[in-house]
């Protein structure tokens, strides 16, 4: 889950939300909305939106998920702000229906599958402080059971995306050090 930066201090500083990254045009405002919801309730007022910033400052209009050191610090001078909070969100696979019936045909396989990668930096010394990410996948195959005909529903890719992020936001606040 954590690749770097597990415990973090949010006690302090200004919080930047960047707009979620996602290649599903449809969840990608609710990827946002998720994001922005469970990180709240870890920062609070200290949580600023960039469409808020933009009111005031000049900020470009498109920030990348990846960032270099000198476009941090850029950052850090253009919103006034400590730190940056990017999301995204990777809709991987999408081969099950909302309902399936089991199979006996034990070839059978098909899957939900996305993933969720959040990344933190510092933008008063411009270094990535936590990145983590999770994977999110749901899995019909054959199976011999006697109690094989009971359909069942199946969570979607993109449902599973916002739960992913939703959970992994929950795991910043668990080990949170402030």
């Amino acid at each position: 889950m954590f690749d770097s930066g597990k415990y973090l201090d949010f006690g302090e500083g200004k919080w930047l939300l960047n707009q979620t990254k996602s290649n599903s045009k449809i969840f990608d405002a609710e990827l946002y909305n998720t994001s922005l919801n469970e990180f709240r309730k870890i920062l609070g007022d200290s949580l600023l939106e960039l469409n808020d910033i933009r009111k005031n400052r000049l900020v470009e209009s498109r920030i990348s998920f990846d960032l270099d050191k000198d476009k941090l610090l850029e950052l850090k001078e253009q919103t006034n702000c400590n730190y940056l909070i990017n999301v995204k969100g990777v809709i991987l696979h999408q081969g099950l229906g909302a309902v399936s019936v089991p199979t006996d045909q034990l070839d059978f396989y098909s899957s939900n599958e996305s993933a969720v990668e959040i990344k933190i930096y510092e933008l008063t010394t411009g270094v990535e402080m936590s990145s983590s990410s999770v994977f999110a996948k749901t899995v019909d195959q054959g199976e011999i059971s006697k109690n094989n005909s009971i359909p069942r529903l199946n969570t979607s890719s993109h449902t599973a995306m916002l739960m992913a992020a939703k959970k992994l936001i929950r795991k910043y606040d668990k080990y949170r050090t402030d």
